[in-house]
């Protein structure tokens, strides 16, 4: 078999057992879930009777900012700022990017082995006419 064939075999054949091995069936069940923690309001739902600590807020007295809010409006202030800095950044490539891409390296190894082929092709031929043109004289 020539080299074009084998390598369109063992192409094909590469594409047939990724589609029979993308066809498995996932695994399911409750041994492959992920345990989920209730968020406080759901606890509180479930148990309403229970006991809440008295926690004395000392930002009352003397006005003071919470913790909490004070760390999320930071957060957001750099959150902004990285988001400015990448917004003005180079653009992304899409999808369509991506499919061109793949598209055009598939077209660059498709010319290549025809370009191959017609080279090997062409020696094959210019051997034999060398060689009967030897033999006839």
């Amino acid at each position: 078999m020539s080299p074009i064939g084998l390598s369109f075999l063992f192409l094909i054949s590469l594409a047939l057992l990724s589609i029979a091995r993308g066809q498995e069936r996932a695994p399911h069940g409750l041994v492959y879930e992920s345990p989920v923690a209730f968020p406080p309001a759901a606890y509180d739902f479930f148990h309403p009777n229970a006991q809440k600590p008295e926690n004395k807020d000392p930002c009352v007295a003397s006005k003071c900012s919470p913790l909490p809010l004070a760390a999320q409006v930071d957060a957001t202030q750099i959150y902004e700022n990285k988001a400015s800095t990448t917004q003005k950044g180079g653009k992304q490539i899409g999808g369509g990017g991506v499919a061109g891409i793949i598209t055009a390296v598939a077209f660059a190894v498709l010319l290549a082995m025809g370009i191959y082929y017609v080279k090997v092709t062409r020696q094959a031929n210019m051997s034999r006419a060398s060689n009967s043109v030897q033999s006839h004289a």
